[in-house]
């Protein structure tokens, strides 16, 4: 049977979009933007189909979402929650507290991402396990896979637990079935959220990796590799000049971190760390650079500086008083994802001196005022103290270390108010989800409880647009025929059996392979379309199927691409692809396991479609 033209230039818009999304060529939004093009440019859908995506329901709905984020995070709610949860009680520390913290973990990011965006509990959680990995003595690459993974799991619970649940729904209305209800699910979702904490009370816990057991920050950044001390002598062009006037320094991409200065004819009583643009260097002083050797090099032949023998520079040196050594992590929505040090005026903006960089957890050899910064990349930074706060409430990155316990602030009240009272009204059926949302999104900024330039911050246009494009591809997926096709594949590809838990079993494994490969949105709309036309073929009640697709879509699992919550905790966790690999797929088998039991006998599937 011959495939229609319209079937091949959707079919080849997928294909291509994949191999975008699995490659990293682009951006998910600007790919998202590109499907919407071609498809209303080759008139496969009408400029009307095509951008409805943008103004669906859903796109308002997630984006509400994110302002009862910000809002949560403002007031400290959601980290006063985790430090009060997760806090150990018992006095146990080391080896012995690591089993009931990471269940706590699981658990804890769990519930919190069955009403928050995963990705904006991930980013709350990782300094507060950072700070509490310290004081009970368990390393952080301990705690970081069960946070990422229990609020993938968490987003199970609730409809609007994920993105992805939200685009799936609507998918499923506009094919002219009953969508689900906010709390439809949760049983399902709990239950394997609670597979997830057990999970990694015992086996999943013996596979997580143990890294940074007493080790310095500079000796984790290897910074004496890229620190060195060279003397001003009185015959060098440097002498009363200001730091910010050495366009050497610039130009070779190195950051003066420090200035070792004699005090009259005594010995110097210590460096000046971290020394402001204005201040003046003076003959006889010792310049601490941070930078690539050849950059260093380059800098002293260039400008006739001697080098002189460190001193020491094991991390104490850097940091000291005022001064503090900190490391940082590039969150999912931070303006600095994909600009790097010298576009964003870094230096210049925050005050900080940024030592090394860490990306996939490997260390950039050079050049890292150049290198492009992507979610997940750790850097150590040095500054005062004052420029590190401001830095922990910008929020640009988030700031690892020590950190007390946050007393809930005022708004708090109100906006978990307005938070239950939407769910309420969604509940019983007053209101539509995605109006009521809105409405309780208006109402934090009237209230004061969000400011109106920090909602409009706290939307990720990126995802508002990477679903709305998607949704157009599900429109010109079904459009086409092609659902139709791929699920005549699926019922071919499993030899004719017609058993419940094989057909959720081939949809569930579908939808976890395409998920580990591209965007779970992506996987999710696509596989929802499958799912909806093989239970048409069987008719069958397409629930079950549909569950299949939604948890398939969360079991991101396997990659630390497949998600950003993963990505985020690569660095911080100094995770490598192999750990995402060890331990996420004896977890991914258990619940496709526990799935593929449980859904049939949840959600039976012999009842007919009507």
């Amino acid at each position: 049977m011959p495939v229609p033209s319209h079937e091949w230039i959707v079919l080849a818009t997928l294909a291509a979009s994949l191999v975008l999304f699995i490659t990293d060529a682009l951006r998910y939004d600007v790919i998202a933007g590109l499907v919407v093009v071609v498809l209303a440019a080759t008139r496969v859908l009408s400029p009307e189909q095509a951008f409805a995506g943008f103004a669906d329901p859903a796109v308002v709905l997630i984006g509400s979402m994110y302002v009862f984020g910000r809002a949560v995070n403002r007031w400290g709610i959601a980290t006063a929650i985790a430090h009060r949860l997760l806090a150990s009680k018992d006095g146990r520390r080391g080896p012995a507290a690591e089993a009931p913290l990471a269940a706590k973990v699981t658990a804890v990011s769990g519930l919190l991402s069955s009403v928050l965006s995963n990705t904006g509990v991930v980013a709350t959680l990782i300094p507060v396990l950072s700070s509490l990995g310290r004081r009970l003595d368990v390393p952080v690459s301990r705690l970081l896979m069960p946070l990422s993974f229990g609020s993938l799991l968490g987003g199970l619970i609730t409809l609007i637990g994920t993105s992805t649940n939200l685009a799936i729904n609507r998918v499923i209305e506009r094919e002219g079935i009953e969508p689900f209800g906010l709390f439809e699910f949760s049983h399902l979702g709990l239950i394997l959220l609670a597979v997830g904490t057990l999970y990694f009370v015992w086996p999943g816990r013996n596979l997580l990796p143990r890294r940074r057991v007493d080790e310095t920050l500079s000796e984790h950044y290897q910074v004496p590799k890229f620190v060195s001390e060279v003397l001003v002598e009185a015959s060098s062009s440097l002498a009363g000049l200001t730091v910010a006037e050495i366009d050497a320094v610039a130009r070779h991409g190195i950051a003066v971190i420090g200035i070792v200065r004699k005090d009259g004819d005594g010995p110097q009583a210590g460096p000046l760390l971290a020394p402001g643009p204005n201040r003046r260097i003076h003959s006889d002083d010792v310049l601490i650079v941070q930078g690539d050797p050849d950059a260093i090099l380059g800098l002293r032949q260039e400008l006739g500086l001697r080098e002189r023998p460190s001193i020491d520079v094991d991390g104490l040196h850097l940091d000291s008083g005022d001064v503090q050594l900190v490391e940082g992590v590039v969150p999912a929505g931070s303006d600095l994802v994909g600009r790097s040090l010298a576009e964003s005026e870094f230096r210049a903006s925050t005050g900080l001196n940024v030592l090394a960089i860490s990306q996939h957890a490997m260390l950039l050899p050079s050049k890292l005022r150049e290198a492009r910064l992507e979610v997940g990349d750790t850097l150590l930074m040095q500054g005062h103290q004052r420029d590190i706060e401001r830095m922990r409430r910008s929020r640009r990155l988030l700031l690892l270390g020590e950190l007390e316990p946050p007393s809930i602030g005022s708004g708090a009240l109100i906006t978990v108010g307005i938070l239950a009272l939407v769910l309420a009204v969604s509940a019983v059926g007053w209101m539509p989800l995605s109006v009521a949302a809105l409405a309780g999104a208006l109402a934090l900024v009237l209230s004061g409880c969000v400011r109106p330039d920090e909602a409009r911050e706290a939307v990720d246009l990126s995802v508002l647009f990477l679903v709305g494009g998607m949704l157009a591809l599900g429109t010109a997926f079904h459009s086409s025929g092609l659902d139709d096709r791929v699920a005549n594949l699926l019922l071919s590809l499993g030899s004719g059996f017609t058993e419940p838990r094989a057909i959720i079993a081939l949809l569930l494994l579908a939808t976890v392979a395409l998920t580990q490969l591209t965007t779970n949105v992506t996987a999710g709309i696509i596989m929802a379309q499958v799912a909806i036309e093989v239970a048409r073929e069987l008719s069958y009640d397409p629930r079950a199927l549909l569950l299949a697709v939604i948890a398939g879509a969360s079991m991101a699992f396997m990659s630390p691409v497949a998600h950003q919550a993963n990505t985020m905790v690569v660095g911080p966790g100094d995770y490598r692809f192999k750990d995402f690999l060890k331990v996420g797929t004896p977890l991914t088998a258990i619940v496709c396991t526990v799935l593929i039991v449980i859904l049939p006998w949840l959600w039976p599937l012999r009842a007919a479609v009507q």
